[in-house]
């Protein structure tokens, strides 16, 4: 047979999270999936219908509906000088890629968070580099240690990921530890990348940005999925340095294009003032949620946990019970609540299982409820 898979592809499947999301019976209640259980605003989504409406169907260029990639920037000024520093890609994943293939070498190392979005190992995979994980503590509230990151620097280390706030931990890294990370990074002549993605769930002071502290050192990815509830609209995008952006827009050109056009106008409604305001106003009631879910898992036996800082994850600590594998099989088959054993997310996450309250008030309480008792 002539058709076979190439080799890099080998071993290579669809993520756990999403295996568990497929495989879970329709009823199942989800605390699973790190998708927002509320529709996009509506104010996003009539931009959307008009952009349909006026015929605006079309591509845009390549790097992004012109006014899109100027509110991105504005978001990042005074670090990001305008819209040359920002390509606007299909989500945050895409993103990820079309900054790994212009900044990685086959045979370079990538540097990457256990536990951490697992996204990460395979894309350097993909494009030939080999990723090195460095450990993210419990006993740190899973924010990072500098030197952890810093020690696993070889003379092949081209790149690091970091991820705050954290998935799946929730964890917001302090900006003395960022400060001292890129420190070293700027000493050894190794590039960071920060996934921001839900840098609008900080339920503290603002999350703090590489950017803010070496802004040529690096690339953010981030995009509007998590924070505005436009996960099927697929807006993500790449800001930094605009001559290594327009590498990025290059590679970007040869994976798909552009990004979708009525979402691209759609996107703009979300940096205009009712967008901001809509925004506030999601971040308030996961808020809300962040302590419905806490004051449920206070009832549930021998688990430990801490209030996370960002995101809409708790990471609970469930070894007491067992493999977090065989909790997360038992809650699925036996309760029905569909949680992500950390396993998910790199041999950091064993013991731990992920549960996400971006899911309704009711599901938190009754998913909350079914855990404590299987675990009672």
């Amino acid at each position: 047979m002539s058709l076979r898979p190439a080799r890099r592809m080998e071993g290579i499947e669809r993520t756990l999270i999403r295996r568990i999301f497929d495989a879970a019976p329709p009823d199942a209640i989800q605390l699973g999936l790190g998708q927002p259980d509320l529709v996009s605003p509506p104010s996003i989504c009539l931009a959307g219908v008009q952009a349909i409406a006026e015929g605006r169907t079309g591509y845009t260029s390549t790097a992004g509906d012109p006014e899109l990639r100027a509110a991105v920037a504005a978001r990042y000024a005074p670090w990001i000088a305008g819209a040359e520093g920002v390509a606007i890609t299909i989500g945050s994943q895409e993103a990820m890629f079309a900054a790994c293939l212009t900044l990685l070498d086959p045979g370079d190392e990538v540097l990457y968070p256990d536990p951490g979005y697992p996204a990460y190992p395979v894309v350097a995979r993909l494009i030939g580099a080999q990723a090195v994980s460095y450990p993210l503590r419990a006993e740190r509230a899973f924010r990072l240690l500098p030197e952890d990151v810093l020690s696993r620097i070889t003379e092949r280390t081209r790149l690091a990921i970091v991820c705050s706030p954290g998935n799946p931990t929730g964890a917001v890294h302090r900006r003395e530890d960022l400060d001292a990370l890129c420190a070293g990074l700027a000493g050894a002549g190794v590039a960071w990348l920060s996934d921001e993605i839900y840098a609008g769930y900080s339920y503290g002071d603002a999350c703090p940005s590489p950017l803010e502290i070496a802004p040529l050192g690096g690339l953010v990815i981030s995009g509007l999925s998590k924070d505005l509830s436009m996960t099927g609209w697929r807006i993500g995008w790449v800001a930094g340095a605009p001559e290594i952006v327009s590498r990025v827009i290059a590679a970007h050109q040869y994976l798909v294009t552009c990004a979708p056009t009525p979402s691209q106008r759609a996107a703009l409604a979300a940096f205009r003032p009712l967008g901001e305001e809509e925004r506030r106003g999601i971040l308030a009631r996961f808020r809300a949620r962040r302590e419905l879910m806490a004051e449920g898992l206070r009832r549930v036996p021998s688990v430990r946990f801490a209030l996370p800082d960002g995101a809409f994850y708790f990471f609970v600590d469930v070894s007491s019970h067992g493999s977090s594998m065989d909790v997360a099989r038992r809650l699925l088959e036996k309760r029905k609540v569909v949680t992500i054993p950390g396993e998910a997310f790199g041999p950091g996450g064993a013991g731990w299982l992920r549960l996400s309250y971006a899911a309704s008030e009711e599901a938190i309480v009754e998913g909350i409820s079914r855990i404590a008792q299987e675990l009672g």
